[in-house]
């Protein structure tokens, strides 16, 4: 089964069950538990399956995860927070160098 249709089929039977338990009995909420455990459990399998295998998706190749996504916002992050330790750093030593100057005359 496809991550895309696993998510909807989560969807729909929480759909289901609140429309049901809502309107009609609520008896359905019992089974909820269940049917959504049951969808977790292809869900686990397929992902443990594809970890040991590889990832065979085609419709994962090409596309950027969101660890490669996070890595990449933090390394300009970090790269920005340099350059202005790296300036400030500059500038405090101008001021050190000054003061000692001006102390030193």
């Amino acid at each position: 089964m496809n991550q895309g249709f696993l998510d909807k089929m989560i969807l729909l039977v929480w759909l289901y069950v609140a429309i049901r338990f809502l309107f009609f009995s609520y008896w359905d909420i019992v089974f909820l538990p269940p049917i959504l455990l049951l969808l977790d459990g292809f869900q686990n399998n397929i992902t443990s399956h594809q970890n040991l295998s590889g990832d065979s998706d085609p419709e994962a190749i090409g596309r950027r995860t969101q660890k490669d996504s996070k890595f990449k916002k933090q390394g300009k992050h970090s790269a920005s927070l340099n350059i202005l330790i790296q300036i400030m750093i500059q500038e405090e030593l101008l001021r050190i160098q000054k003061t000692s100057s001006g102390s030193s005359n």
